[in-house]
Formats: structure tokens, C-alpha cells, sequence
């Protein structure tokens, strides 16, 4: 096959060793490559007889969970064919399969016809074709600080939304939150911990614009509960393109206890704010995606966890939703760990469900915007009966 050839062309030494100073750019006679734009990221970019060869690695040498995180933008010089040689350091290749854009918002992904995989699953060579406008590539579609601040000004313009910063991240960038009007009971949504799990963020999208919606479900749900939504905790790591810190080289999703970053303790602040408002919390979303098969996985406490209330909640949700759509394929998976992680801190320090909300890295967008409202709905109604907290 003519793409082994290519692969032995550019060396795996080469592809796997370059590491030293990350260059922005590179170019041929026929496009640039580029990453000046934000969540753009590759380590190194080379043209080696004609073809550019990038290496990706994390974002620093404390990263443990491989998530390899690229974007680049290639500029047409002339019509023709890009070919672009991509080496991984500490990741498989094919974590995630390339998306393409022509306007860096509208995403699909690259056809397999375009894109191969070495043997040892640490190469990928792609085939970009090229005519007059730049061409957009990444490992996911590019969900940028900017869609968060378009999505919550859209909410800020409603009458019943009230939007306000927590705290800044370490480079100063806000955490924001979305909260409806205040009521005794309160839910509370948190998402993008981790910079490349775009699918979590579309499910949170869309599973938040239900619970917001103007339905009759909806504002039932709200003259009952407080919806409570931090949408982007790593602000930092999704402008630098990180595979999963933040700007601190920190897993945000083993800081919650210790709370040494910024971004959590804005989120600590919040809940402090809600104790103080008599606010009290029902449940905690937190919401990612995951390498698995599953379109949707849900990890949950245990029925031996606590009184068993946590437990039995969610699986209540959840055969509501196999009630409402037994087509729509779930998987429920009580689990408990040791990790500082939010899931642990909220059902320890509040004892309600505190729910991991995943979604598979290959998820269809167009299923997220089906399933996710379906998941959201189902909670309202369980929730809304639920005993009410003693005053």
C-alpha cells in the first residue's frame, strides 16, 4: 500500500523524537499549516520531500490519560493535495478519527478513503485536498472559548437567567455561571474539565438547553428547582488545545478536595454561595466523553454507597428512559474510586447523585441532539417526585 510508503518515507524515529520547540507553522509550495487560532495545537511541524510531517504530544510530561489533542489550519498556496504525516508521543492514533471543516464551525469527518493507520497505531497519514480556501483539520470539532460566551449571553437574554463570573482560571480567563431564579432545591451542571471531550460538551449543550426550554415540563421543573450551570471549568487548557490539563498541569478532575487550582475553587466559592442562600443541591451532573463504545454512559454510586438514595435515584432515571425509548442504547455502571474527582467530592460532601455523564468520543451529533433531551426530560419528571427537604 502506497501510504506505507510514506509512513517509511518519514521515519518513525523522526515522527516520534521531534520534540524539541514547538513551531506554529510550516509550509510547502503547495499550503501553510498553521495553529493561530484558538484549541489550535500540534508540537512540531517539518516538510520533509514535500510532505508535512507534525508531531503531537501532551501538553506536559504530567499527563496520564492519552487524549491527543491536534487543530491545524492548512492554506492553499496552489489547487492540489496536502499530505500530511502525523507521528503521536504517549497516544494511540486513532483516539480520535480527524474531522475536517471548510469554515472551522461546520465539522464531519475526514472520509477513511483520506486518512490511514500505521500498524503500530502511532501514525496517522492523512490526504487533504486543496482548492482556494483554508481547510480546518482537528482530532474533534473545535469547541472554542467563544461558543461558550455566544451560548451564555444567549441565556443572559432571557428573562429567568441570571449569568456572572465565579473566578478567573490561571490566565485569567472567566468561569462563568448560568443560574435560574432561586428556589429551595437546586441542580447543579458542570462541564469541560477536559479540553478534547467535545461530544460531553455538545450532550451538556443540548441537555441543558432542555432543562431550559419553554415547555410545560420545563418550567415545571423550574418553579421547583434552581438550574445551576458552569459550562466551561478549563477554560485555559481548551484556548492552548491541551489533551486534558489545565493552564497548572493539573487534572481538574483530581482537584476537587484539594482544590489547589482556581477553576475548582471558583466552583467551591459557588456552592459556598448556596449554602449561604439555603440553596440545597439534589443532584450534580458532570458531564465528558470516553474512548468506550458506549453513545452514553452514565457512572453512578453504588446501591451499598450511603443510604442507597443515590443509587436508587439514578436507576429510577434511568428506566424512565428505557420506558420513554428502548432504542436509545445506555449503559449505567455504579462504580466508586478513590480519586479526588467531582463525582467522589459532591455524593461525599452532599450525599446526593453525583453523576459522571459520558458520551462516546465517536458519538453522531446528530444522536446527541436526539438523546440528550430524552435524558433530560426523564430527569425532570424524576426529580420533580422527590419528597421535598424539611425546611
Amino acid at each position: 500500500m502506497r501510504w506505507r510508503a510514506w509512513f517509511a518515507a518519514a521515519g518513525a524515529a523522526g515522527l516520534a523524537t521531534a520534540v524539541s520547540g514547538a513551531d506554529q507553522y510550516c509550509e510547502n509550495d503547495i499550503a501553510l499549516l498553521d495553529t493561530h487560532f484558538e484549541g489550535g495545537a500540534f508540537h512540531r511541524c517539518d516538510v520533509r520531500d514535500g510532505k508535512f510531517v507534525i508531531t503531537i504530544r501532551p501538553e506536559d510530561s504530567k499527563v496520564q490519560v492519552p487524549m491527543p489533542w491536534y487543530a491545524f489550519r492548512a492554506s492553499p498556496k496552489r489547487k492540489g493535495e496536502a499530505v500530511v504525516l502525523m507521528g503521536f508521543v504517549d497516544a494511540d492514533a486513532d483516539r480520535f478519527w480527524p474531522k475536517v471543516s471548510l469554515d472551522g464551525t461546520s465539522w464531519q469527518r475526514m472520509p477513511d478513503r483520506a486518512v490511514a493507520v500505521s500498524e503500530d497505531n502511532k501514525r496517522l497519514a492523512l490526504r487533504i485536498p486543496l482548492a482556494e480556501a483554508p481547510v480546518w483539520i482537528a482530532s474533534q470539532q473545535l469547541l472554542t472559548t467563544r461558543f461558550y460566551d455566544t451560548w451564555t449571553l444567549s441565556l443572559a437574554q432571557r428573562g429567568d437567567v441570571a449569568v456572572r463570573v465565579l473566578g478567573r482560571s490561571i490566565n485569567g480567563r472567566p468561569i462563568s455561571v448560568a443560574e435560574t431564579g432561586p428556589k429551595a432545591q437546586g441542580v447543579l451542571f458542570i462541564g469541560r474539565q477536559h479540553p478534547p471531550e467535545i461530544t460531553g460538551a455538545l450532550t451538556m449543550n443540548a441537555f441543558v438547553d432542555t432543562v431550559l426550554a419553554d415547555t410545560e415540563l420545563a418550567r415545571a421543573f423550574r418553579e421547583i428547582f434552581t438550574v445551576i450551570t458552569v459550562p466551561l471549568v478549563n477554560p485555559d487548557g481548551v484556548a492552548h488545545g491541551h489533551w486534558r490539563h489545565n493552564a497548572g498541569k493539573t487534572d481538574l478532575n483530581r482537584d476537587w478536595g484539594p482544590f489547589r487550582q482556581p477553576e475548582t475553587r471558583s466552583v467551591r466559592n459557588l456552592l459556598t454561595d448556596l449554602d449561604t442562600r439555603g440553596v440545597t443541591l439534589r443532584l450534580m451532573l458532570d458531564f465528558h466523553a470516553t474512548q468506550l463504545t458506549e453513545t452514553h454512559l452514565f457512572y453512578t454510586q453504588r446501591p451499598q454507597d450511603g443510604d442507597g438514595s443515590a443509587h436508587a435515584i439514578a436507576a429510577d432515571w434511568f428506566q424512565r428512559v428505557r420506558n420513554s425509548r428502548p432504542d436509545l442504547e445506555f449503559t449505567h455502571r455504579p462504580s466508586k474510586s478513590e480519586a479526588a474527582n467531582a463525582k467522589n467530592y459532591f455524593f461525599d460532601t452532599y450525599g446526593i447523585p453525583s453523576i459522571t455523564y459520558e458520551t462516546g468520543d465517536e458519538t453522531d451529533p446528530d444522536w446527541i441532539s436526539v438523546a440528550a433531551p430524552v435524558f433530560a426530560e426523564e430527569m425532570m419528571r424524576t426529580l420533580s417526585l422527590l419528597p421535598r427537604p424539611p425546611n
